[in-house]
């Protein structure tokens, strides 16, 4: 007879970054980035640290800035993080900006509530409302995802 062994199923380990404003917000920041640890272990994930930036005003590119962008993913591939998890939501852009700088996947807090919600919904309507949901999440991320197809052309 032939036994089956089962290998054991690799857990996925998160780093967390909370970003606050004011010195004042650090105190909200670590009891929104607990939290964010706790939805974050609901899906399965470990995790590994929680880092909290001061950012006086947002960045366009990185949502911190370039410097603490590069100490953030130094330390995700020091720990051998496979996943950044922001508490803050993320465009797109940084969302992409992120993934190249890190060379690993970076979610926010909504993307880890969609799919907790994805991984838990019971009824067909459930399963359709969450589906909906990750569209109109995933869609503005679509953007600019093929640009390499855009100037195909035939010659004669």
């Amino acid at each position: 007879m032939f036994e089956i062994k089962e290998k054991p199923r690799q857990v996925e380990k998160a780093l967390l970054v909370g970003v606050y404003s004011e010195p004042a917000q650090q105190h909200d920041a670590r009891s929104l980035l607990d939290e964010l640890g706790s939805l974050v272990e609901t899906l399965g994930l470990q995790v590994l640290d929680r880092l909290f930036v001061r950012v006086p005003a947002p960045s366009a590119r990185w949502f911190v800035g370039s410097g603490k962008a590069e100490e953030i993913a130094a330390h995700a591939q020091a720990l051998g993080a496979d996943v950044i998890v922001f508490d803050n939501e993320l465009h797109p852009a940084q969302q992409r900006n992120w993934e190249a700088l890190a060379n690993v996947a970076v979610i926010d807090r909504q993307e880890v509530i969609l799919d907790i919600f994805a991984r838990r919904a019971q009824t067909k309507e459930a399963r359709l409302q969450v589906d909906l949901a990750r569209l109109e999440y995933s869609l503005p991320r679509l953007t600019r995802a093929w640009v390499h197809l855009g100037r195909q052309a035939g010659g004669v």
